[in-house]
């Protein structure tokens, strides 16, 4: 299996929506983002290919509560969504509101698995300092069963390999890890997946596939 077929592609700013689309065709990454607007002609470009149309709620500032975020939820699932990154509401991270977490993280798990779609729920893992923290927040995740746990947005916080192995320590099998923020090279990214990450967000998408390429992997 390809590195590109475990990269959540982020756009690059300067490229207009098709040729983010167009991009993600060529080289064949595991998803792109869209919204509920662009949604349906992002399928129709990415048609015949195996590249996911995803979804992000709330990103990268987690502000919302699960009240507030659940309708933007039905909203996505309304126009077809099968995938939503989202970001926990930060307050309750900061605050080691683990109850708080657990509330968040099972509702719109619950949510997701009722409307067919994958949900990915961005921690921010390095605002936990503490092991303990960490270790907390992923048993809350097997107990609530989101598709993935998710390191970080990447604004600005950032993966680490002790993080993406701890995850993939606690939550076995039963929960997929996704690495994201700062991952810009093969190596790294052929790293973050030894770790035990099953999908990696990067906006340096096509430098790691080329990467890969120069290293004939």
């Amino acid at each position: 299996m390809g590195i590109n077929s475990y990269i959540d592609y982020i756009d690059d700013p300067n490229d207009t929506f098709d040729e983010y689309l167009e991009k993600a065709r060529r080289y064949g990454f595991r998803c792109v983002f869209a919204d509920p607007e662009t949604y349906e002609h992002a399928c129709e470009m990415l048609a015949g290919t195996d590249v996911i149309v995803a979804g992000a709620i709330d990103f990268p500032e987690g502000a919302l509560t699960l009240e507030e975020e659940l309708p933007e939820f039905e909203r996505y699932a309304q126009a077809g969504f099968t995938e939503i990154d989202y970001v926990l509401n930060q307050r309750a991270v900061d605050e080691r509101d683990f109850d708080a977490i657990e509330h968040e993280m099972r509702g719109v798990a619950e949510f997701c698995r009722a409307h067919g779609m994958r949900d990915k729920v961005i921690v921010e893992m390095p605002k936990l300092e503490s092991e303990a923290d960490k270790r907390r927040v992923c048993e809350i995740a097997l107990k609530a069963r989101p598709a993935f746990l998710k390191t970080s947005s990447g604004r600005p916080y950032q993966a680490t390999l002790d993080d993406v192995r701890l995850m993939a320590e606690v939550l076995g099998d039963k929960v997929q890890v996704k690495a994201a923020g700062g991952i810009r090279t093969y190596e790294q990214a052929k790293a973050f997946i030894e770790a035990g990450a099953s999908a990696l967000g990067a906006t340096a998408g096509i430098a790691i596939v080329e990467g890969e390429r120069a290293a004939g992997a």
